[in-house]
């Protein structure tokens, strides 16, 4: 008995030793993240060139991302295009890049949010503002694009073909001289100017381009000092409106497209630069691009939530007031990362499971919070987006304007156009359930949507067989071989 009695009381004391060490080893664990700092999340991220607001805005998020464990590696480059591709290639993580501008193959880069509008100036010299249509006064001019990779240079190369202005190319000369030269070399060529004097300055002067078109946040640094150091009168952009309307661009382009439908209205208010005196003499019309915070959607998830948290909070949230991704049109689908920040006070399904859990619930009620989040998440990718319902409306345009369509389209134009309009008045029901269940949101992406769903209606109203007044046979065969072709 006694042998019996010492053997368990060897047993008990390996037993209490081990549950001892194992109690020990949990311990060090679970108080090492408060023993061990990890380093901060590292974010590769552009903004663009350098000596513009967007650059200024970046580093001041740059600054305050630190403030959350977060460091933000900043490289300047050509601008949202370069950014785009870069972060395609991987070399980047997270850019602030133009609204519209949309590369190939970008399936993988995500919106975190909305920033400021940036507007479109037009500088011309003083006899140019006052020679008449801004379109005839530029012919044979040189016209500043921005450097290539940009925004403005997109804009710009659209602008001109809108005012149908030839373009030069290797084999003609055009109507106009391009000058693509970046944001750091205007700055440079305008403080020159105003550090000469006499025959220089005047030369200086010349040597600069008759017109600029440039994107800058308001108020512009570059506009004011090519104001003050040369002269040029801030004119409206022709056309403005129009220009916004004629946005059937080829979504599926090989190339870098701008996609007007993502572009906004703006003015630039009377007499937002000061020189001898107020410019523009009058509100300007233009036209404005949202700044926009996107990411890879394979980046950290960690630095991609202390990067919102810098954006939407804090000091940076009230001198910015950025724009959630639900409430602005883009052209990206939104960071799975970014849902979960905006859902953060929502109950998730981790957590119940973890409180039930704790609490002992049973595996089936475990098991019933699984199903019900995987419900919702199946429910929340199959919700549509803006974007879903301009390429919608785009289509129907396409199929309007005689596009070939598939087997299902009628060929005849009566058929034809009661089958768009059936289609468009679809849309328009399926874009009320979606506003009434929440999943599209923001008073201008619906005015948008709608406003694109009327003009659409009305052209499918022109929509007539154009030989139903002729008597001749030949020329509706004619026309409905080449619908059917």
């Amino acid at each position: 008995m006694i042998k019996n009695f010492a053997r368990r009381s060897i047993a008990n004391r390996k037993i209490a030793v081990v549950c001892s060490v194992a109690f020990a080893l949990l311990g060090v664990w679970l108080a090492t993240p408060f023993i061990i700092d990890e380093p901060p999340a590292v974010l590769r991220m552009s903004a663009g060139p350098n000596s513009t607001r967007r650059q200024m805005i970046a580093t001041y998020l740059s600054e305050q991302a630190a403030d959350n464990e977060l460091i933000v590696e900043l490289t300047p480059n050509a601008g949202s295009e370069e950014c785009l591709n870069l972060l395609k290639a991987g070399e980047l993580d997270a850019a602030i890049v133009s609204s519209g501008v949309k590369v190939t193959d970008d399936d993988d880069i995500m919106v975190l949010g909305g920033m400021q509008l940036e507007l479109v100036h037009v500088l011309v010299r003083k006899e140019l503002a006052e020679a008449g249509p801004l379109a005839r006064a530029i012919q044979g001019k040189r016209i500043h694009i921005g450097e290539p990779g940009s925004t403005e240079c997109l804009l710009a190369r659209e602008f001109l073909k809108f005012a149908r202005l030839e373009l030069p190319t290797p084999s003609r000369a055009g109507d106009v001289i391009l000058i693509e030269q970046s944001k750091a070399q205007l700055i440079a060529q305008a403080e020159a100017i105003q550090q000469a004097t006499g025959a220089e300055k005047q030369a200086l002067i010349a040597a600069l381009p008759d017109c600029l078109v440039l994107l800058a946040s308001m108020p512009s640094p570059i506009a004011r000092l090519l104001i003050e150091a040369a002269d040029y009168r801030l004119v409206p952009l022709p056309a403005t409106r129009a220009f916004l309307m004629d946005n059937l661009q080829d979504s599926d382009s090989t190339t870098t497209v701008l996609e007007r439908e993502f572009l906004e209205h703006a003015v630039i208010p009377t007499h937002s630069y000061f020189t001898t005196q107020g410019f523009p003499a009058a509100d300007c019309e233009t036209v404005g691009v949202r700044l926009l915070a996107v990411a890879r959607k394979d980046a950290a998830e960690e630095a991609i939530v202390q990067l919102m948290e810098t954006i939407f909070e804090g000091e940076f949230c009230h001198r910015i007031r950025p724009i959630s991704p639900r409430e602005i049109a883009t052209p990206y689908a939104i960071h799975p990362a970014a849902i979960d920040y905006l859902d953060r006070d929502k109950p998730l399904a981790i957590g119940e499971l973890i409180e039930w859990c704790s609490n002992g619930l049973s595996f089936l009620g475990a098991f019933a919070a699984g199903a019900l989040s995987l419900y919702s998440l199946l429910r929340s990718r199959s919700a549509r987006q803006p974007a879903d319902y301009f390429a919608e409306i785009r289509a129907v345009d396409r199929l309007a304007g005689g596009a070939a369509g598939d087997a299902n389209v009628p060929i005849e134009p009566s058929e034809l156009a009661q089958h768009l309009d059936d289609r468009l008045l679809k849309l328009r029901q399926e874009l009320i359930e979606d506003i009434c269940a929440g999943t599209i949101k923001g008073d201008q992406v619906i005015l948008n949507i709608l406003t694109l769903l009327n003009d659409t209606r009305a052209n499918l109203q022109q929509l007539e067989d154009p030989v139903k007044n002729s008597h001749d046979s030949r020329a509706l065969k004619q026309y409905r071989a080449a619908r059917a072709a």
